[in-house]
């Protein structure tokens, strides 16, 4: 696992110009959609300029108590070796925060979409586990299946260079801007 997020981090530069649109930031790029389907399950990617569908992953989204937000939320970021904060109901139960790993309950990365990224499509999910509502109000899935519909944004254009932590470069997150215009549809 820790040779794909590596592969990913440097994917970058062997995709680089080739496969990035010009004019990336421009105005008339309907972008990139992950669309969050709560009812089948699963994460449906579409790439709004070329009509190409990307990866279909399985999923299991927020509980009945704390539901994933529906609507329309604006990608900023995709976060890879990401540090885990528990919800508030968590820390009061005990639960600790993490540090940046590739073995936090976040999994291998998180693509934070609402709620000023305190929700997020991350991995980590258990696959006996997708398939059903699950969550604190993210949505979760396998870090296999995470990582390619990371991999399927970059070839798309849609992701920076990666970003170190400042204070942390040899074991901190990665953050990749991200350069289309990126959606994340909760249905």
């Amino acid at each position: 696992m820790r040779f794909v997020v590596a592969a990913l981090l440097g994917l970058h530069l062997l995709a680089g110009a080739s496969l990035a649109p010009t004019g990336a930031r421009a105005s008339g790029d309907p972008g990139l959609e992950l669309e969050i389907d709560l009812e089948a399950f699963v994460v449906r990617t579409r790439d709004l300029r070329s009509g190409r569908s990307g990866p279909e992953v399985p999923i299991g989204p927020g509980s009945p108590g704390n539901p994933t937000p529906l609507g329309r939320h604006r990608v900023g970021w995709v976060v890879l070796r990401p540090a885990w904060t528990p919800s508030d109901e968590a820390l009061a139960a005990g639960a600790p925060k993490l540090p940046p790993s590739l073995e936090s309950p976040m999994g291998v990365a998180k693509i934070p979409f609402a709620d000023f990224g305190s929700v997020a499509l991350h991995g980590g999910g258990d696959p006996r586990v997708l398939g059903r509502p699950i969550s604190a109000g993210c949505v979760r899935t396998r870090d296999a299946d995470l990582l390619r519909v990371i991999g399927w944004m970059d070839l798309a254009g849609a992701l920076g260079d990666p970003v170190l932590d400042p204070d942390d470069p040899e074991g901190g997150e990665v953050r990749r801007p991200v350069h289309r215009p990126t959606w994340v549809v909760v249905r």
